[in-house]
């Protein structure tokens, strides 16, 4: 009987040591947004250095993600019921505000900037921009000033508009204009790109943003609090593997 005993209670022990070391898998969704994060064309698979850098931070912590990438208001939506646990964002963002739980070091700091056609005979003033995003408060205080802000689902459509002269301004990050701009075979559209008038407006930092109503929040809170407390000499999450 006793040996019994002993025999089960060391099995449940067992049991409970190969429980911790169990991966836990989440799903990690981001807006497409080159160069972090964009969809392969061959494979049709979400790529980027956003996703690689996040498996290499959580690998230690047994966390392994799922990619996918999708419009921004897509993955609003994902976040806010717990489908997507864990995205990237900027903390002004209103459609998450109250839905996220945001890291406290920075994954990387944003560009943004204001691009202008210096076309004289183009005058409207309109501006290319991506649907959903408020653009740390520049979308209101732009739209106050009389700019009307022509939206598509993502910032490749949206420098394409502007590169095509289908509206005299574009607000975009760095990244993706320039991603673009080396990318692009149009000599055309090159032109334009490479003769904009460009103006920093501000750098925004992004975090990490995790779903309150995911089921691994706890779990994810936890994770980056132990990382985070073993690197509070890191200005950005991104530099530790540059």
């Amino acid at each position: 009987m006793r040996k019994s005993i002993t025999f089960l209670v060391l099995t449940i022990l067992f049991s409970k040591f190969i429980a911790a070391e169990e991966t836990l898998t989440i799903n990690f969704g981001v807006a497409i947004f080159k160069p972090y994060s964009s969809i392969d064309e061959t494979t049709g698979e979400c790529t980027g250095i956003g996703f690689a850098i996040t498996q290499k931070l959580l690998q230690p912590k047994s966390i392994q993600i799922n990619n996918s990438c999708a419009a921004p208001a897509r993955i609003y939506r994902s976040l806010s019921s717990g489908i997507v646990d864990l995205s990237l964002n900027i903390k002004s963002t209103l459609a998450v505000q109250d839905k996220v739980s945001f890291t406290n070091i920075p994954f990387d700091a944003l560009m943004l900037n204001f691009y202008t056609n210096l076309d004289n005979a183009q005058i409207d003033k309109r501006i290319a921009a991506i649907r959903g995003y408020d653009y740390n408060g520049f979308r209101e205080t732009l739209t106050q000033q009389g700019f009307e802000l022509v939206d598509v689902s993502n910032a490749e459509d949206a420098i394409r508009i502007f590169a095509n002269k289908r509206t005299k301004y574009l607000l975009s990050y760095k990244g993706p204009f320039e991603d673009y701009t080396k990318n692009q075979q149009s000599e055309k559209e090159l032109l334009t790109l490479n003769s904009a008038h460009t103006e920093l407006l501000v750098a925004i930092p992004t975090y990490y943003a995790i779903s309150k109503a995911s089921v691994h929040h706890d779990a994810l809170v936890d994770a980056f609090s132990e990382i985070e407390s073993a690197a509070t000499e890191l200005e950005f999450h991104i530099d530790a593997f540059k």
